[in-house]
């Protein structure tokens, strides 16, 4: 955009230009939308008050100014929810979302930054620290250059280089297997929920890997597991036990969760799960299950907005 063209836009509209990618960057932080969008909103009153002010300091690149102010908010937000996700029961999963668009994703980068919004992915990240998620989201995943992330994360550039070799390192050690989706997504989707259904562990283990993980997010008050269920024949049975549980007034739909088809069961109009899963060379790989109500909140009221998802069969 030209500087004439950027400053004939109002300030409201310059902001809106930039309003997705900030999104992006603070639901990655923070793992919630309902905090991504808290985060995004202050960012916007620093804005307008900074323009406010009778003696402003020029910003000379919105884009920039912006998106250190969002990352050192999401940073402190990020800092404070520390102790009560140590202290949550059973794994961490983040809210799931139904969409959450990237800001015009280049062929190069596009993959990257889809899987980084998968709940498999999200939960990763809440392995770093902090300043370690900042320095990956920024410079890993949106191209920072390491220079603007040194200022924005107000460390040195050495500093910040082992921060993001620390981050990359737990990335790489936790990160599950993820490919694209394939074409019959629905259909082996369908067919793994079929057998679920009829207890057929057997079949169910045919389509799923061997070291298969399963992690699912119940939270304090709902029953699911404590502990990541590892190998094929374990998250067979707990499919299957998973099936039994289905009961009078429940539905489950296909829709599309944090950039994957995901399976969203409804008990009588309200939330019971969110599941979706990684497929590689055609073995499920990975099953990340959100079952805790607090969690699928926001989704559900996004997902009654938009419209019932399609039956699965």
């Amino acid at each position: 955009m030209s500087a004439e063209a950027a400053g004939a836009m109002s300030l409201a509209e310059r902001f809106e230009a930039e309003r997705d990618r900030l999104r992006g960057i603070a639901y990655r932080m923070l793992g919630t939308p309902d905090d991504a969008d808290d985060v995004v909103q202050d960012a916007w009153l620093r804005f307008a008050a900074a323009h406010d002010d009778p003696s402003p300091t020029p910003i000379d690149n919105v884009a920039a100014w912006l998106t250190t102010v969002t990352t050192r908010l999401a940073i402190d937000r990020l800092r404070s929810a520390q102790q009560r996700r140590e202290a949550y029961v059973g794994p961490w999963l983040s809210d799931p979302v139904l969409e959450l668009e990237s800001p015009d994703p280049s062929p190069d980068d596009s993959v990257v930054l889809a899987e980084s919004l998968t709940l498999g992915f999200m939960s990763v990240l809440e392995r770093l620290s902090p300043l370690e998620r900042a320095v990956f989201i920024l410079g890993d995943l949106f191209q920072f250059p390491l220079t603007e992330v040194a200022a924005i994360v107000e460390r040195s550039p050495d500093a910040t280089r082992q921060l993001a070799k620390r981050a990359r390192d737990h990335v790489a050690d936790g990160r599950p297997r993820f490919a694209p989706e394939p074409d019959e997504i629905e259909e082996l989707t369908g067919m793994v929920f079929a057998a679920a259904l009829e207890g057929d562990v057997e079949t169910l283990k045919t389509y799923l890997a061997a070291d298969v993980v399963h992690i699912s997010d119940g939270g304090r008050d709902h029953r699911a597991a404590r502990k990541p269920v590892i190998g094929d024949d374990r998250v067979a049975r707990l499919f299957v036990n998973l099936a039994k549980r289905m009961q009078p007034g429940m539905e489950t739909h296909v829709v599309r969760a944090n950039r994957q088809t995901a399976l969203y069961s409804t008990l009588h109009g309200e939330p019971f799960m969110l599941h979706t899963v990684n497929w590689v060379e055609g073995r499920l790989a990975g099953s990340f299950a959100v079952l805790n109500p607090e969690k699928l909140a926001t989704f559900h009221q996004q997902w009654l907005a938009g419209g019932a998802g399609r039956p699965a069969t």
